[in-house]
Formats: structure tokens, C-alpha cells, sequence
């Protein structure tokens, strides 16, 4: 019955991502290159995609941390996407050849790398063999989805398995969203669809991707994410103690 219910989920993810997701990628940049910028290429699917895009708020809270620092997100994120079909259709590739990057970040498909972990890591190591070796790779890890709690110790694994094999660093959004959300029932960080992030999920991923590759504190930085003040500052306190406690 448990496979059957991550069949289901991941028909739904290929699907309801269409539904306000027109494009692709998203850009920040005009795909020029600034040798003066820090360079940050996503590559993932519509839990990276969503809220505007991960890629967008890690850009506000450079923006907002330190604007003397010149930085160019850009996304290659497609709706129900997993890293192996990244690899396939070559956009991926060709972005990463596009320009020196200086960060990538890989999200796989959360039931992709529950129920075909191999399929994960495979995809992780053809990645490190197109990625020069100059840029910072980082394994986004994502959350657990709407009654399928075990998900977070099966991303877990499959994440740092890959982490040991590729010397990537994992980004452990998953251990710390679990740990949120237990704490604190209020704070609603998984969309009513049981799969993807809520603007305060968003908030959440995007904050911590931007304290791990900027070594910022979260807390010095005057951006919300749109969220309420009081709400963005227990995120910004949990993505502190789970940075401190997982990375």
C-alpha cells in the first residue's frame, strides 16, 4: 500500500506543478557573465521551483545581507522533475557548462530517491562528472510528505550516502523542517496538496541554503520572504539550530 500511495504522489507532483508553473527555469541573471558576481545554478523540480523559487529568495537575502556583494541565481527546475531525466534532456548539462559557477545546488525527486535510492545516487555521481571541480556542490535535501513521516530518515540516507561518495555537502532542510514542524504545529510549512512547500516552506529551504553558502547569520539579514515578522523569526531561529545541529 506504501508504494502505491508514493505512485500516486509522484503522478500528483508531475501534475499539479503545472497549474501555476509555466516555465521550465527561472532566471535571475541575463545569462551574461560577471566576473565579479557569485554564480548559483539550481537544478531540481517544482519543491525548488515554487513561491517564486528558491532561487529568488536566496538572491533577496544576499540582496538584503550583503548588497555590496554582487550575486546570479539562476534555475533549471522542471515540474516533477528527478536528477536522471535532468541529465537526459541535456538543459541541465548545458547550463552547467554555460558559465564558471561558483555554487550548484541538486534537488532529486523526493519518491525517486525513497523507493530507487541507486537511481539517486547514480544520477549524483554522472552530475560530478560535468561539474568542474572548482564549483561547491551542495545535495539539497528535501522534507517528508504528508503522511509518509518515514520519508525524512529515507531521504536522509540516501542524501549522505551520496554526500560520502561525492564529498557534496547535504543542505539538511528535511531534518530540520521535521524538527519545526514537531515543535511548532502552527507554523504550516507543507502545502495543503501534502507535497509541496508552503511560502513559509520556502522561506524556510531558502534561508538555510543562504546561511550555509554565505556563512551569514540568518538573523542579521532584513528579509522575510514575505511572511509575517514573528513567524520568519522562529524559522530563522529553527534553520540556525538545525544548521547547527545536522551540517
Amino acid at each position: 500500500m506504501k508504494l502505491i500511495h508514493l505512485f500516486i504522489i509522484l503522478f500528483l507532483v508531475s501534475c499539479s506543478d503545472e497549474i501555476d508553473r509555466t516555465l521550465p527555469s527561472q532566471n535571475n541573471d541575463d545569462n551574461t557573465n560577471n566576473e565579479n558576481a557569485i554564480n548559483i545554478l539550481f537544478i531540481g523540480n517544482s519543491l525548488t521551483l515554487a513561491n517564486g523559487g528558491i532561487d529568488f529568495h536566496v538572491q533577496k537575502l544576499y540582496e538584503a545581507g550583503n548588497p555590496d556583494v554582487i550575486v546570479e541565481t539562476h534555475s533549471v527546475s522542471v515540474a516533477g522533475a528527478s536528477l536522471k531525466e535532468h541529465l537526459m534532456s541535456g538543459i541541465a548539462v548545458g547550463n552547467i557548462n554555460s558559465k564558471d559557477w561558483d555554487y550548484i545546488i541538486l534537488q532529486e525527486n523526493g519518491v525517486i530517491a525513497t523507493i530507487n535510492p541507486e537511481e539517486t545516487i547514480e544520477s549524483i555521481l554522472a552530475f560530478k562528472e560535468e561539474i568542474n571541480t572548482s564549483t561547491s556542490v551542495y545535495l539539497f535535501m528535501t522534507w517528508a510528505y504528508e503522511g509518509q513521516p518515514e520519508m525524512t530518515e529515507q531521504l536522509s540516507s540516501v542524501y549522505y550516502e551520496a554526500s560520502e561518495l561525492t564529498n557534496y555537502n547535504v543542505i539538511p532542510v528535511g531534518l530540520g523542517w521535521r524538527d519545526l514542524t514537531n515543535e511548532n504545529k502552527e507554523i504550516e510549512l507543507l502545502h495543503s496538496d501534502g507535497v509541496h512547500p508552503t511560502t513559509s516552506g520556502t522561506f524556510y529551504a531558502s534561508s538555510m541554503i543562504f546561511s550555509i553558502l554565505s556563512n551569514q547569520n540568518i538573523f542579521q539579514v532584513d528579509y522575510n520572504g514575505g511572511i509575517p515578522s514573528n513567524r520568519a523569526k522562529l524559522i530563522k531561529q529553527s534553520v540556525l539550530e538545525s544548521i547547527q545541529l545536522y551540517y
